[in-house]
């Protein structure tokens, strides 16, 4: 007889042990799309404030010809209102490292890139592009 019931406690506790370890991977998995969800909101939301020309989004990690591309500026309108020569070393110098290239806070540098941008896109408002459509005829409208 014990070596009936042996088997018989092995199977349930390996039955136990994965059912809980299956639970943990679906609570695991919840979690995780649960956040990848949150994500993909706040990326969503960004690119909203950024179309709207919400310049509050600027990061220090960010490079000029990003925020030039980004914010649809000239970049050289970036590095004269930073009084800066556009080379090769600063093209790819983060906001953070030209701050303190220049021995000054990051947000002095950010605020400066602030202000010339809107200042752009006051002079200069964005237009979009109209977007083409065909019609039944298969002719392109514009």
């Amino acid at each position: 007889m014990q070596t009936e019931e042996m088997p018989r406690k092995t199977i349930q506790q390996r039955f136990i042990l994965i059912s809980f370890c299956l639970l943990l991977a679906i609570i695991a998995a919840g979690i995780a799309t649960n956040a990848t969800i949150h994500e993909v909101q706040t990326v969503h939301q960004q690119q909203i404030m950024v179309g709207q020309g919400d310049v509050r989004l600027i990061r220090q990690w960010m490079t000029i010809p990003y925020v030039a591309h980004v914010y649809r500026v000239p970049s050289n309108l970036i590095y004269t209102s930073l009084q800066l020569k556009e080379d090769a070393v600063t093209r790819h110098c983060t906001l953070q490292v030209v701050a303190f290239q220049r021995k000054q806070p990051v947000d002095v540098v950010i605020h400066r890139i602030q202000s010339s941008i809107l200042s752009y896109h006051k002079k200069h408002p964005f237009k979009p592009y109209p977007t083409p459509t065909t019609d039944r005829g298969g002719q392109r409208n514009i």
